[in-house]
């Protein structure tokens, strides 16, 4: 099971500052957003090369990219201005996974629901039909991510309605623990979801908010998790979307989240 991590450090201002910080650590491997162009602005050519340069030199590589996401990203909106932002951004996201050689690219369905599920449904659908055809041109997978309630795709019968269709070489299911524990049916959705995920997000919550807490500090039948994932037949490399516990390296981190494992 490999292990990838989000790629920032308390205390580094630029993504390229926690590259190195990050590769001393025993960090291998990254997932990358650029929702925040304070920290890496992916429209600079200069930072691109910078940033390619320090991954290349570190042996770090990038696993996959996040699209930015939230209420001004959302590609379901109705409102032609945000949706049309968060199109043009996953788009961006795609080029940049190409340019990084990076596996995937992440995406949320949608932001908050708040204009009808069935409109805001369909105009989702139609852009994941898209942007899928657009990804495998590069051969990058895009990894739709269970949400949390009140977000589309919260449901995996709600996923597989939203990739119904689309050709499943360049579309898959991004697995997420800590959402899947707020549905209060973890375990189902672990059983019907790892076997089509591409990507996986590991967090753990109390059940009630996302939490974002390191694996075994919230609810979560970690122990569960692994049968399931072992069972599943699922390959795909676990992404700790999370902070170490008690300020400790990665290196550690890693020892601590395969003991909760029970591995």
């Amino acid at each position: 099971m490999e292990i990838v991590c989000p790629a920032w450090h308390p205390g580094a201002e630029r993504l390229v500052e926690t590259i190195p910080i990050l590769a001393d650590q025993g960090v291998t491997a990254i997932e990358i957003g650029f929702k925040y162009p304070g920290f890496f602005d992916h429209h600079n050519g200069a930072e691109l090369q910078q940033l390619m340069c320090e991954l290349a030199s570190s042996g770090v590589r990038v696993n996959s990219v996040h699209s930015p996401f939230g209420p001004a990203f959302d590609i379901s909106n109705p409102n032609d201005e945000i949706h049309e932002r968060g199109v043009v951004t996953l788009i961006e996201s795609i080029e940049l996974a190409s340019v990084l050689e990076a596996e995937k690219v992440i995406v949320h369905a949608s932001d908050i629901i708040v204009n009808g599920r069935g409109r805001q449904f369909d105009r989702a659908r139609g852009v994941l039909r898209e942007v899928a055809a657009i990804a495998s041109e590069s051969d990058i997978v895009i990894a739709l991510e269970n949400l949390p309630p009140g977000y589309l795709g919260h449901t995996p019968e709600e996923l597989f309605a939203l990739l119904d269709g689309i050709d499943r070489q360049s579309i898959a299911i991004c697995f997420d623990s800590g959402h899947a524990n707020l549905s209060g049916n973890f375990e189902e959705y672990a059983h019907e979801l790892l076997p089509h995920a591409a990507a996986i997000h590991l967090h753990d919550n109390d059940g009630v908010s996302d939490q974002h807490k390191f694996p075994g500090e919230g609810c979560i039948d970690w122990h569960l998790f692994s049968e399931v994932y072992r069972r599943s037949g699922c390959e795909a490399s676990v992404m700790l979307e999370c902070a170490p516990p008690e300020n400790i390296a990665w290196s550690e981190a890693f020892q601590k989240f395969r003991a909760t494992l029970g591995e």
